[in-house]
């Protein structure tokens, strides 16, 4: 094993400078120790392939419902480290002002299997086909917009509106609300960061909680007059025994596709971009169609997992490898170190665009919990490196404006900016 700058013992994903380049501390897990009890957050981190693969589908071990670990009495290890030390306060805010938060997309099969079904509709592939021609005019729309500069900062420009503009008019909400539905979007991914104050926590849940009554009242709106979109599939859906969603769920549903229709697909064309910008020889392959653009978008969201982890509890003891895990753990699947696993991927640190396993990765999960939105998330990569290329030569990164850093936090990876130069073809 190769000598390493970093000590087992030094990681800790709360640090902002670790956050920001991981993935040497994914490999010393990987080598050292693929189940790691991590002493600054209590979770046991996974990092190896197929256990996070076991996480995600063994039901009778790992469940997805964390609502236990949170109601119980915090640990004093995890008081110290301040982890989740307000999350009574926080459910206190949405059970006296707006409604309670429950599982939904996030819940255990069978029960996950209701919420797919009202929702799958709206997301099949022909609905996802006849989005084509409005995706392909708002991409030219984002580009008309910069191409007469001859440089873009690219995420604030066109990485930001364009899956938002997309989730926000399939879900159907008022196009004039898209900064308001961002910056709920935000508040809502704040959740997973781990780096709130109290008073921060506190008032994010206060926003959310105006993001919940305002969702409500375009429930009521779509019942009465519903549209072609997934808010309207949603409310007026009716199951087989004639029940409907109630409100938390339909709150719990439409706050998920909102974040995960933009905040995602945002961080993966970012770093897909500035993948290219660093290997202009696979940008001269997509050109000259060396490459397909299919294997060039599942190489980025494996390379550039855009969501780095997520959370299991552990139902009953159970035996990764050589760890035993005692019931009522947190696991922290670390989803950026399993999709660079050497034992899953050759050369995993490098982008292959003839690799023959491109769309093996577990960026967007697996078995019942695959993301929804992942079809029209691939539909939105494809199209819009496809017409930036067509539209535009000679991309480069714009000189002295780049420090390629990304925004801080435990879940998410997304880059603040990337400045681009550029001419018109």
């Amino acid at each position: 094993m190769r000598e390493s700058r970093i000590k087992l013992s030094d990681i800790n994903f709360l640090d902002p400078d670790l956050q920001e380049n991981p993935y040497e501390a994914y490999e010393v897990l990987r080598e050292e120790a693929p189940i790691y009890l991590s002493p600054d957050t209590g979770f046991f981190v996974v990092s190896k392939y197929n256990d996070l693969k076991r996480v995600l589908t063994d039901y009778e071990f790992f469940s997805r419902d964390l609502s236990g670990y949170w109601d119980k009495e915090i640990k004093e290890e995890n008081k110290k480290n301040g982890y989740w030390k307000n999350g009574e306060k926080v459910k206190k805010v949405f059970l006296e002002k707006g409604w309670r938060q429950i599982a939904t997309f996030d819940s255990e099969p069978p029960h996950h299997t209701k919420f797919r079904k009202a929702s799958n509709p709206s997301f099949t592939a022909s609905k996802i086909r006849k989005m084509e021609p409005y995706i392909e005019d708002l991409i030219n729309e984002l580009i008309d917009e910069f191409i007469d500069d001859g440089e873009v900062e690219f995420i604030s420009q066109f990485c930001v509106p364009l899956p938002m503009n997309i989730i926000q008019d399939r879900l159907g909400f008022p196009k004039k609300d898209l900064s308001k539905l961002k910056a709920w979007s935000f508040d809502t991914s704040e959740g997973l960061s781990q780096r709130l104050t109290e008073s921060e926590e506190i008032a994010c849940a206060e926003r959310l909680v105006k993001f919940q009554h305002y969702m409500n009242k375009i429930f009521e709106e779509k019942r009465k007059n519903p549209k072609e979109d997934i808010i309207s599939d949603l409310v007026n859906f009716k199951f087989e025994d004639g029940s409907q969603l109630i409100t938390e769920e339909l709150l719990s549903m439409v706050s998920a596709l909102n974040i995960g229709g933009n905040e995602t697909t945002t961080n993966s064309i970012a770093g897909g971009m500035l993948i290219l910008m660093q290997q202009k020889e696979k940008l001269n392959d997509l050109i000259t169609g060396k490459a397909k653009l299919k294997n060039f978008v599942e190489e980025i969201i494996r390379l550039e997992t855009p969501v780095q982890s997520l959370f299991r509890r552990v139902r009953k003891d159970v035996i990764i490898g050589d760890k035993t895990i005692p019931e009522g753990s947190i696991i922290d699947m670390r989803f950026g170190s399993a999709n660079r696993d050497e034992d899953m991927f050759s050369c995993p640190m490098h982008m292959d665009l003839e690799r023959k396993n491109p769309g093996k990765h577990l960026a967007y999960g697996t078995s019942h919990h695959h993301c929804i939105g992942a079809p029209l998330a691939r539909q939105e990569m494809r199209m819009a490196f496809d017409i930036l290329l067509k539209r535009l030569k000679n991309i480069n990164l714009a000189e002295n404006k780049n420090d390629f850093l990304h925004h801080p936090h435990f879940a998410l990876r997304g880059l603040k900016e990337l400045n681009l130069t550029f001419e018109k073809r």
